[in-house]
């Protein structure tokens, strides 16, 4: 396994360089990144900003848009968030893919006393509300997991600044974001600021396997930054302009 680390906290240069590994990577081991992004509404490639964003609360509040390559649905992400990629050569159905990710990631908050548990394709929840939501996109031989956790985020700005969508929320008996999610951090064993509980993670993670830190050469990090400002810091992409 191949480990990715980098101290930035733009979602637009991460999602970047996960799709320079999907879809440029010869390399046949997994990546893996764990990253943050400050405050940021995540978008699903084909979901109408307008539709999902409070856009004048999002320009009031300083808060990004950034829309990724994987479908689903928009998350908000800030500083108190943890955001997990997987990438690995596509050997087998998506699905077994992202039941590998979210089974791993599932394995590691529990052994921090986090009783999490998999609902549907795509979320985690913890006592019935969501921690984490996963989403994939695939290129060429390689495909790209990525998700989530919910740790010690401002579940208010995340209410405020996100539309609810209440034909999803009704059927299952909720009534709001607010009571559709939580935060990780009260379920610890020991609560711990969140730059240790990325640590800790990181550990449970990479537990019993074979890894090397990645150093991306000059050219992977030009090609990263063209992909950037073409694509993931352009609002023709992020915006649909």
């Amino acid at each position: 396994m191949l480990l990715f680390e980098n101290d930035r906290k733009d979602a637009a240069f991460y999602f970047s360089v996960e799709e320079f590994f999907t879809r440029s990577f010869r390399s046949d081991k997994p990546v893996l990144m764990l990253w943050q992004a400050e405050n940021t509404v995540m978008l699903g490639n084909n979901q109408v900003a307008e539709a999902e964003v409070d856009m004048n609360y999002a320009r009031e509040n300083g808060i990004r848009i950034i829309r990724r390559s994987s479908g689903g649905g928009a998350i908000y992400t800030d500083l108190g968030t943890l955001l997990y990629t997987v990438i690995q050569p596509l050997t087998n159905a998506p699905i077994s893919h992202r039941e590998e990710v979210a089974a791993t990631v599932i394995k590691a908050l529990r052994k921090m006393g986090v009783p999490a548990v998999r609902e549907g394709r795509n979320d985690i929840l913890v006592e019935g509300k969501k921690i984490s939501g996963l989403a994939q996109y695939s290129l060429g031989n390689h495909i790209c997991t990525h998700g989530s956790l919910l740790y010690d985020t401002d579940i208010e700005t995340l209410t405020d600044v996100l539309i609810a969508n209440y034909d999803k929320l009704h059927p299952k008996g909720i009534t709001s974001i607010r009571s559709r999610v939580t935060n990780i951090k009260p379920y610890m064993d020991k609560e711990c600021p969140v730059n240790e509980f990325m640590a800790s993670l990181r550990e449970l993670l990479l537990d019993g396997k074979d890894f090397q830190i990645y150093k991306p050469t000059a050219g992977e990090l030009s090609e990263v930054n063209h992909i950037y400002h073409t694509k993931y810091a352009n609002d023709k992409w992020n915006l649909r302009m």
